[in-house]
């Protein structure tokens, strides 16, 4: 390898070392964990109740928790809006209620005593003008009554006799100025009935920062044609139908006051209300608290002084809002039961309700099982906070290897090839080991009797089935079940799966019982029908400097998961 690969080598360990002064310890794994002592079996019925002491509820107006970091304001209530669906489906202004303007295009059939079939373009004056009959007015005519506008016209001159068709083939098209706080100010093409929305979006919408989605107005001239509040299209889908002209303009106003609304909410957002007081019932009429919201916490200024303040959402319905407040809306309420699942082996439902603070051997009184299939002794359990805590220690162990075998010194080049085919060997070692989830199993019994623990919400009861079967996995020539023998040793079992791989540890065993306790020894070790035997990897103390390190966490991923992972 040569020095300026040493040197990129050495600059990388660097940059990741610093980043591990926060990282916690792990402590290191016991030498010998708590081994089963006996194999006697315990019936249902004399399952024993260890006398807790139940936790003292928190106080009806705790705050549990902290309050979840902002990560930057919501987006605008009202911003999807200007997404490109307006300025992709324009309209044609050949809708019954447009008016007819001078510019426009209008093919007019008759038959009987007059015929004739011919386009006419609307004069400057309003007119189409017809042979033999002259000017006809039809400016200011509604599309839906321009054919009988034109009858009219021809009654000038023929009295009866006579039908007449009329068809508006084009509008002429406009051009409107969008401004104030859009994004593009500028002059926009269109047709007459297009929408605001339409050439709001030609504009690239509302800006945020600046603009308005209370407060517009359409202008003609010195003459205010409309003034428009997006949220009554957003809520209510009404909207002002304007028919634009040459030269409109659409004035988007300042922003008004602003609120953020985060947490159990429909959707987070930034709601704009007008001037005047706003309540918090106001904000939630605009984006609704989730049905498990119970708590609102508000955080903003009053007379220069910051505040914060918490309440429950009916006192948040009538609380007095200001610009600038953030509104965050939280599930702090405790249901009164909790839902825990049962695996294994039972008789009914396989989700159950229950009180909180209900205790295992309670819930497991009103679970029917088959005591010919199922296997009280072994009931455990299996705990989401236990497992991401396993999670955790593995990948802070897993961060440390990583780190020592970067940041390994060498004294020469050829030490240095070998620090660098090490450091290869550890990271995919860490790869794989990073991909292991743990079972979060918790031993519910001690000197052969369940404890009556407290459950947790998502835990899950596991009753394992009775079996006469041995597991055998890890460092073996064939990883199998093997039946049940009362002489026999995890030795034996070893054999009768082909022996050791040459990778194999030779002589240790860790036993993973039914009941999810944990044996890690000799191979002359005790093994019970539905027991899992692991032959953890022998580590090279030669080929790997933090050899010891490695061990450990095999060992860590073996107890909690029952995995191994080699480090070849």
């Amino acid at each position: 390898m040569s020095r300026w690969s040493i040197l990129l080598l050495t600059a990388l360990v660097w940059l990741l070392s610093s980043a591990s002064s926060a990282r916690a310890q792990v402590p290191p794994l016991p030498a010998k964990p708590p081994q089963l002592g006996t194999t006697e079996e315990i019936p249902k019925a004399q399952f024993a109740e260890e006398k807790d002491t139940k936790p003292a509820p928190p106080p009806a107006n705790a705050i549990n928790g902290p309050l979840p970091a902002p990560s930057g304001p919501p987006e605008p209530f009202g911003s999807r809006l200007f997404t490109g669906n307006f300025s992709r489906t324009r309209q044609d202004g050949l809708n019954p209620e447009y008016v007819v303007m001078p510019g426009d295009r209008v093919q007019v059939n008759t038959w009987g005593a007059f015929e004739s079939s011919n386009v006419y373009l609307v004069d400057a004056q309003g007119n189409v003008f017809l042979p033999n009959v002259g000017p006809i007015q039809v400016a200011g005519t509604k599309n839906s009554e321009l054919t009988l506008k034109v009858k009219t016209g021809l009654n000038r001159v023929y009295a009866r006799n006579f039908e007449v068709y009329t068809n508006l083939l084009s509008a002429k098209p406009v051009a409107v100025f969008v401004t104030g706080g859009v994004t593009r100010p500028g002059r926009y093409a269109g047709v007459p009935s297009d929408s605001v929305l339409f050439f709001l979006e030609q504009a690239g919408g509302i800006d945020p920062r600046l603009g308005s989605y209370r407060s517009l107005t359409v202008l003609r001239g010195d003459q205010k044609l409309a003034d428009i509040d997006l949220y009554d299209f957003l809520l209510h889908g009404t909207l002002p139908s304007l028919q634009f002209k040459d030269g409109d303009t659409v004035l988007v106003n300042p922003r008004g006051q602003i609120i953020e609304m985060r947490g159990d909410v429909s959707l987070p957002a930034t709601l704009e209300f007008k001037a005047g007081a706003v309540s918090g019932v106001d904000a939630l009429a605009v984006v609704p608290g989730a049905a498990r919201a119970t708590q609102v916490t508000i955080e903003g200024v009053r007379d220069g002084v910051p505040i914060s303040r918490t309440l429950s959402v009916a006192g948040f319905k009538t609380f007095a809002l200001r610009d600038g407040d953030s509104i965050t809306l939280r599930g702090d309420g405790r249901a009164g039961t909790i839902l825990v699942r049962l695996e294994g082996e039972f008789n009914g439902p396989s989700v159950l309700a229950v009180r909180r603070g209900a205790r295992l051997v309670d819930v497991l009184n009103y679970v029917s099982v088959d005591p010919v299939l199922a296997n009280p002794k072994a009931v455990h359990v299996r705990r989401s906070s236990v497992a991401k805590a396993q999670k955790t220690a593995i990948d802070d162990a897993l961060f440390r290897l990583e780190r020592s075998a970067l940041l390994a010194l060498s004294a020469s080049q050829g030490e240095a090839n070998i620090r660098v085919r090490e450091a290869e060997l550890t990271q995919k070692f860490v790869e794989r080991a990073r991909l292991i989830q743990p079972l979060g199993r918790v031993v519910t019994a001690r000197a052969n009797q369940q404890r009556n623990v407290v459950l947790e919400a998502e835990d899950v009861i596991v009753i394992p089935a009775r079996t006469n079967v041995v597991r055998v996995g890890g460092e073996v020539m064939m990883t199998q079940a093997v039946m049940f023998r009362p002489s026999a040793t995890a030795e034996d079992y070893i054999t009768d799966s082909g022996g050791y791989t040459d990778r194999s540890d030779r002589g240790r065993v860790i036993v993973i019982r039914a009941n999810a306790e944990i044996a890690v020894g000799d191979t002359d070790l005790p093994v019970y029908p539905g027991d899992e035997i692991l032959v953890p990897p022998k580590v090279d103390t030669k080929l790997l400097q933090n050899a010891v390190d490695v061990t450990q966490i095999i060992y860590q991923i073996a107890v909690s998961a029952a995995v191994v992972v080699a480090i070849l």
